[in-house]
């Protein structure tokens, strides 16, 4: 499937501070690799006048709406407008408080916010998810001394997805890729934060790759798929491992997501 050429317009829109939508929506993004997409918030929407003009100036065909408003009001106007505009609406929220209705035979509050009131741990998993969003992928580099964890590794190793199920815990992590020949940044080896290097066997990382290959242009498939500069390029990433003071390191090639966010929860942090 060919990708997109113009940027994607996502609408995260919430009667609340919004962060749990736009949470949901980054960490459905990351699946997507570099796709081209705009992540805009519009907090604290409680009227339909705030729906309308929102909805107004969504481009159509060229937009998606993911919504949390505990009002059945609001998110029947806001899914109506939206259908009237061709736009695709996601309920985050709504759904969930239908079934838990049902099941729990109890009406909830429908209070805006009531969520990050009344639990702050919900509040602190967000953030982390957030700051594990901004640092992925060798990004958000000024603010790498707040991480609890750093994550080290040639691509395709699982760094991305092993990121994000640990900031589930409320742990802000950072992942950075190694190419061959290239330094890591200095703050690697000078900031005192708990890190880890993934090591995996040739032959599964070339699996790995080799699922993505269509993702590529031409010119680079020799130096992402090659079984001898993949070979280098994993010696390489030995070699910085010795230099970078208190790593660990682990082989991922037969664990899971889970086992090995396990294994770091247990031997690194």
């Amino acid at each position: 499937m060919p990708g997109r050429r113009s940027p994607l317009n996502i609408y995260v829109v919430s009667d609340a501070t919004g962060t749990t939508a736009e949470a949901v929506a980054r960490s459905a993004l990351v699946q997507f690799g570099r796709a081209p997409a705009v992540v805009r918030r519009f907090p604290f929407v409680r009227t339909e006048e705030q729906i309308e003009e929102i909805i107004e100036r969504a481009p159509a065909g060229e937009c998606i709406v993911v919504f949390t408003l505990v009002s059945p009001g609001l998110a029947s106007v806001l899914s109506a407008r939206s259908a009237g505009k061709g736009i695709p609406a996601i309920d985050v929220i709504g759904p969930l408080l239908d079934i838990l209705r049902d099941k729990l035979r109890h009406t909830p509050s429908m209070k805006p916010g009531a969520l990050r009131h009344e639990s702050e741990e919900m509040y602190e998993v967000t953030e982390a998810i957030h700051y594990t969003l901004r640092h992925d992928d060798g990004q958000g580099l000024d603010t790498l001394g707040e991480a609890d964890l750093l994550i080290l590794g040639a691509s395709r190793t699982g760094k991305t997805p092993t990121s994000i199920f640990l900031s589930c815990r409320k742990l802000k992590v950072a992942n950075i890729p190694i190419v061959n020949g290239i330094a890591l940044p200095d703050p690697v080896y000078e900031l005192p934060i708990r890190k880890v290097g993934f090591r995996m066997s040739l032959d599964r990382l070339l699996e790995l790759r080799a699922q993505r290959v269509d993702k590529l242009p031409i010119a680079a498939l020799r130096g992402y798929q090659g079984r001898s500069n993949v070979f280098e390029e994993l010696e390489y990433c030995e070699a910085l491992y010795k230099k970078i003071p208190g790593l660990r390191t682990i082989d991922v090639t037969n664990r899971s997501i889970e086992e090995t966010s396990e294994w770091i929860v247990r031997n690194v942090l």
